[in-house]
């Protein structure tokens, strides 16, 4: 396979995840051509995924590390987490994230994200097929965070990205910026994601799908509730809207549901809908699963596991 067929076919996986991530309320994507490395706004968790996404607010434990790094610093324990989805056409997203306590304020995140396209064809100049190749994307990053005060935290992560197809690769450095402030019942919170240099493959560079994310979640009637919502903005793209809500009963068993929409779009259904999940946890280990039905332009139902343990409790 030469250079330039690689760089074609690269960019068409892109532009084909583009679509099939507008198909999991949530992650949708408006920036369609302008941007590289869009796995980066597929999320992490299948809680956040059963609320829609809309969980930069809700964000705490390991994987606040991707969703709103200020959240590390918001809890006591420390917590590992596991995630796996079963994505479109034999793809699949795996997560690992941890998270470590430091002193009474401080917070320690290390996070991966790993995106496999599965067996792909490759072919010569002359349209013969050549044998497999392997095309996946990734995402390493190391996350701190700080508790100012009894209400307000901050936090950051830098992250290593990279996309390769066979012996073709880009690569780049990113950093996510959060802030959280949590009042008795509600939290407010800002998110600004995957802002750094440009994906080089060779001789071509494209922009990293860079937002902007302002939310809210709050337990209006007790603990028993949660609500969140919040706006995301894509420098390259549109605007996305998330809601989510969770019931948990006895803080062990848990029902969630999320919708997503674009407010800039008002004929747009692909990529709106809803998200719905459940969870139980059981002492210090806790189990989450998210579903989306298929729709109009996806052929297949979305399936979200992940496991969590903490500890130190």
């Amino acid at each position: 396979m030469t250079i330039i067929t690689k760089r074609i076919v690269l960019k068409g996986i892109s532009m084909a995840l583009v679509a099939l991530m507008g198909a999991l309320p949530g992650h949708a994507q408006s920036d369609g051509g302008r941007t590289a490395a869009d796995f980066l706004l597929i999320g992490v968790g299948a809680r956040a995924a059963g609320m829609g996404g809309a969980y930069t607010g809700v964000a705490e434990g390991a994987n606040a590390s991707y969703w709103n790094p200020a959240g590390l610093a918001n809890t006591e324990y420390s917590e590992v987490s596991f995630g796996h989805v079963l994505w479109y056409q034999d793809m699949t997203v795996n997560n690992f994230a941890g998270q470590f306590q430091i002193g009474e304020k401080a917070a320690f995140g290390a996070s991966m994200m790993f995106l496999n396209y599965g067996a792909i064809d490759g072919y010569d100049a002359n349209g013969a097929v050549t044998g497999s190749i392997s095309a996946y994307d990734w995402a390493g990053g190391l996350s701190f965070a700080y508790r100012l005060n009894d209400d307000l935290s901050m936090g950051v992560t830098g992250k290593y990205i990279n996309q390769k197809l066979d012996d073709l690769s880009g690569s780049s450095f990113a950093v996510d910026a959060g802030l959280s402030y949590a009042l008795d019942r509600v939290t407010f919170a800002a998110v600004a994601s995957n802002f750094g240099s440009e994906i080089k493959f060779e001789s071509v560079s494209e922009k990293l799908p860079s937002t902007v994310r302002f939310a809210v979640a709050a337990y209006p009637f007790g603990e028993s509730i949660l609500a969140s919502a919040e706006i995301e903005k894509r420098m390259y793209g549109g605007m996305v809207v998330r809601n989510g809500f969770e019931f948990g009963f006895d803080k062990q068993y848990f029902l969630r549901a999320g919708y997503n929409y674009y407010p800039d779009e008002q004929d747009r259904t692909f990529g709106t809908g809803f998200a719905f999940g459940a969870g139980v946890k059981l002492n210090n280990l806790q189990f989450d699963y998210a579903y989306t039905l298929k729709e109009k332009y996806a052929s297949e139902d979305l399936h979200r596991f992940s496991m969590s343990f903490a500890f130190g409790q």
